[in-house]
């Protein structure tokens, strides 16, 4: 068998942090770090396979820390997968910008998150551009229980098709 793929999961929420590390510990092999400095500092040495990022984090938020991961040598092209409990349509764009791979809403539904990250990175391996966008409509479709009204995930989604749109 071979090594277990690495995911960098950045979250300055030690209950959030365990729960990504149960969910994907049997299959992957789970780097936790509670801030976006740390995570700096982590990345200058070594390349995880995707990187999961907490959007609403003291100090440094996922937005900052996500440019800045954008420009170190070796992590242009690592996937990201954004995670907040916040399905604010500018933190969307910020991102997507960024070429973030996916987006889940917190609280995510057990395996969901598994599933996601399985997805992600078989579309890193295969060396297809990954559609943030499109990821992001099937994150908020799937999330039944996220306490959104259906009215702001459709204009959420409408979004996100108006960003996938304008990177084509």
């Amino acid at each position: 068998m071979g090594k277990k793929q690495q995911i960098l999961a950045v979250d300055d929420n030690s209950i959030s942090l365990a729960t990504i590390e149960q969910e994907l510990e049997g299959e992957y092999e789970v780097i936790p770090i509670n801030s976006g400095v740390r995570a700096l500092q982590f990345l200058k040495k070594e390349t995880p396979d995707l990187i999961l990022l907490d959007i609403q984090m003291a100090i440094k938020d996922g937005i900052e820390t996500l440019k800045d991961i954008r420009e170190l040598k070796n992590c242009q092209d690592i996937p990201v997968i954004m995670l907040t409990s916040n399905a604010d349509k500018q933190m969307v764009l910020k991102s997507s910008k960024l070429k973030i791979s996916d987006y889940v809403l917190k609280p995510f539904k057990k395996r969901e998150l598994s599933e996601r990250v399985g997805a992600v990175l078989k579309k890193a391996s295969e060396k297809q551009p990954a559609s943030s966008a499109l990821n992001g409509v099937q994150s908020l479709l799937e999330m039944e229980n996220s306490g959104k009204s259906l009215m702001e995930i459709e204009n959420l989604g409408k979004s996100l098709m108006d960003i996938e749109n304008a990177h084509k």
